[in-house]
């Protein structure tokens, strides 16, 4: 057997097959009627979860909107972080959950790096992150014992060009190039405008001003690419430390973000397609409850729509 290794090179193996997946030549598919699960507990979120299916991964053009936060939701554990953490990202599930997208990180406000960020550094923009469960077997004392590992990663903060900022237009994919394993993609479609990110953003004196496409590690995800998977798009604000518990009261907010489309990738006659993820392929699911996120139809029948998430107008019942 063959030693297992949870994340491979990122050039591992040729994916130029996801670079430019066309679209189906036979159309929609037919409507998918999907039971829509139980909101998870401790984040306010919008997501939309595929049926489940020979799919091999998913794309999306998203413009990344803005992170308001709650001053009096800052350094509640002592440790100088907010306490809400947003993210827009993409997923998928075979066997166990992935989650990989950009989250609104700590971040070098110039382009001196030569200091190490503390909690309390700044949260400017948007960095690449990807989110994995995979199980090892160890033995002791004659016994094996077989541990699940839940490995959050990200990219380094001094990596410059891998800071997104909102008003950025990028392109996600997440896809299964190898057996059991799924990589990230970040493409740069167009940069922001808005004056303040630019300002920054030029104030890292990056080849043009322009940051850089991400490609992830390959990382592992057991039975992408050999069992029938399900695909999702997230919106969300996530809270540190309360995962599973009732979504605490915030006046944080993420100002609208564009998805301009969305696709989900299969094989048809050994050809890689892209079908648009529409509502006829996926549970909608609004969480904890509609009052806290808005979604406006937008490019419906490419997948895409608008979403904001606004929690301080969540009427408690």
């Amino acid at each position: 057997m063959s030693e297992f290794k949870p994340t491979l090179d990122s050039r591992y193996v040729d994916t130029r097959k996801f670079d430019n997946v066309p679209l189906a030549s036979d159309g929609k598919l037919p409507k998918q009627n999907l039971p829509t699960p139980k909101c998870f507990l401790g984040a306010w979120y919008r997501k939309v979860v595929s049926s489940v299916d020979n799919w091999l991964g998913i794309e999306a053009e998203i413009e990344l909107g803005e992170f308001i936060p709650d001053p009096a939701r800052f350094n509640l554990d002592g440790s100088g972080r907010n306490m809400d953490n947003p993210n827009v990202y993409l997923g998928g599930k075979a066997d166990l959950e992935s989650d990989c997208g950009v989250g609104y990180n700590t971040t070098y406000p110039t382009a001196d790096t030569s200091y190490e960020l503390g909690l309390d550094a700044p949260k400017l923009g948007y960095r690449p992150f990807w989110r994995f469960i995979y199980n090892t077997r160890e033995t002791e004392n004659g016994c094996t014992l077989v541990k699940s590992v839940n490995s959050w990663n990200s990219t380094d903060p001094k990596e410059l060009a891998y800071y997104y900022f909102p008003g950025d237009v990028i392109r996600m994919k997440v896809y299964s190039p190898l057996p059991h394993y799924l990589q990230l993609r970040i493409e740069v479609v167009k940069p922001t405008t808005i004056e303040k990110y630019v300002k920054i953003r030029k104030g890292y004196h990056l080849p043009n001003d322009m940051p850089m496409d991400f490609y992830s590690p390959l990382f592992h995800s057991s039975g992408q690419g050999v069992n029938k998977a399900e695909f999702k798009r997230v919106n969300s604000i996530d809270q540190f430390g309360n995962e599973g518990y009732t979504a605490k009261a915030t006046k944080a907010a993420m100002t609208t973000a564009t998805w301009y489309n969305c696709y989900l990738y299969k094989e048809v006659d050994g050809k890689l397609c892209k079908y648009a993820f529409t509502e006829d392929l996926y549970i909608s699911m609004i969480c904890p409850s509609p009052d806290a996120v808005t979604v406006e139809k937008y490019n419906a029948e490419q997948g895409g729509e608008k979403v904001s998430i606004h929690p301080a107008t969540f009427k408690k019942e």
